[in-house]
Parts: C-alpha cells; structure tokens; sequence
C-alpha cells in the first residue's frame, strides 16, 4: 500500500510525567534516520506505520533562525578557519 505524501506523517509524543518520548512515523526517511542513525528499533504497527522511543532529552525545542549581519558572518567563518587550521 503507498501513501501519499500528505499521509506520510510523523508525530512526536510525550509528557512530563515520564523521561521517554514517542516517536510515530508513517515515512520512510524518518525511518532510516531513527534507524541507521540514531540506532533504535522501531516497532510495527502498520504495515506502513512503526513507532520509536527515545530519550526525551533528545527532543530539542524549536528555536527561531539567527539573523546575522555580514560582519558576524565574517567572524564566524574566520574563527572557524582558524579551528580547523589548528587540527
């Protein structure tokens, strides 16, 4: 059976109460990624769908992007040339 990609969804679930949060995808790339990367096993639920769990702390809050004038940007760079020189 093949999704649609409106259907290819992915919630991440948890509460205060516990330390785990869990993951539930119906995507295959999310799949690969909780897989090959990070290392956990899923476990079916579908046979389009699994669900993960994972440390809560592994779930960061979603931070707005930094705006960074030219001048910053030019520092940024030249102090990471320097630290990639230096190893």
């Amino acid at each position: 059976m093949r999704l649609t990609r409106q259907e290819q969804e992915t919630i991440i679930n948890f509460n205060q109460a516990e330390d785990v949060a869990y993951i539930y995808t119906c995507s295959t790339a999310w799949m690969r990624h909780l897989e090959d990367n990070l290392g956990l096993k899923g476990r079916r639920l579908h046979a389009y769908a699994k669900e993960y769990q994972c440390p809560k702390s592994w779930i960061r809050k979603p931070r707005k992007p930094r705006k960074l004038s030219e001048e910053q940007k030019h520092k940024l760079s030249q102090r990471l040339h320097q630290k990639a020189v230096l190893t």
